[in-house]
């Protein structure tokens, strides 16, 4: 003490100092999560995400709103599908992309389609743009803003293709009918005589007359058969008919789904 009966400054600062420290670390140890508060007041993921993102060189970032041009150049397909977003099948050939009940719609076309609504859609540039469309050059996608008139064309096409393709899909190809298997029979004639001749069937076949009998002379006209009979269901038929001795004639046979061969002769005796 000096001689006024005080301490000296010096200690009285260490003595304040250290205490602050000591209430500090209690703090400390007492309350972590204030700390940790602090330290993360920076989101790390967010930073991460802004330093990650890949944006096209080429993209317009005004070029969804901008009024006073009715056709757009946008990031080619390729870009986008290399980001996640896109349809690979769109990086070649013709494409319309548009919105049609909420849904965003993709037609394939021609390159004469291509031209044609290339065309149309910047004829209608002076139109009041109410829908937008977008035309897929080989993975160049360009924006344009055309009235409800040419709206309507694009939406009849991809209408009419899709009706198409489902006809062509669930047409069911004609029947085709089966030919019918013909049976083989075996035909031979026996005792011929000036009154008739008789056919012998192998396998037999019941149900014959005259009309499945021809009977031609050695002239090639007709001779009349005025009898065809089987007693024995079909295995032989008694054929009935005027006939000249020494004469030769041919008889051919028909039924339905039966082949009988070649004609056979038939030779009269003297």
């Amino acid at each position: 003490m000096n001689q006024w009966g005080r301490q000296p400054m010096g200690l009285d600062s260490r003595t304040l100092v250290l205490g602050i420290v000591i209430i500090g670390i209690i703090g400390y140890l007492l309350l972590p999560n204030f700390f940790k508060a602090i330290n993360s007041s920076v989101d790390p993921v967010a930073t991460t995400s802004l330093n990650n993102s890949n944006l096209s060189s080429t993209y317009d970032p005004n070029a969804l709103n901008s009024p006073g041009s009715s056709s757009q150049l946008f990031p080619s397909v390729n870009n986008s599908t290399n980001n996640g977003s896109g349809n690979n099948a769109m990086t070649s050939g013709y494409w319309v992309l548009f919105i049609s009940n909420g849904t965003t719609q993709q037609l394939s076309i021609n390159a004469q389609d291509y031209a044609f609504l290339q065309e149309l859609f910047q004829i209608d540039n002076n139109g009041i743009g109410a829908s937008t469309v977008f035309l897929v050059d080989n993975g160049q996608i360009h924006q344009y803003n055309v009235s409800k008139e040419t709206y309507s064309i694009v939406s009849n096409m991809a209408s009419i293709k899709a009706r198409s393709s489902n006809t062509s899909t669930s047409s069911i190809p004609p029947t085709t009918t089966p030919a019918a298997t013909s049976i083989s029979e075996t035909l031979r004639v026996s005792n011929p005589s000036a009154s008739g001749f008789t056919v012998a069937l192998n396998p037999a076949l019941n149900g014959l007359t005259i009309s499945n009998f021809t009977l031609v002379n050695s002239s090639g006209n007709p001779v009349a058969l005025t009898g065809a009979t089987t007693s024995d269901n079909g295995a032989t038929y008694a054929i009935s008919a005027v006939l000249s001795a020494g004469q030769t004639y041919t008889l051919t046979t028909v039924h339905a789904d039966y082949t009988f061969g070649t004609a056979q002769n038939v030779v009269v005796p003297l």
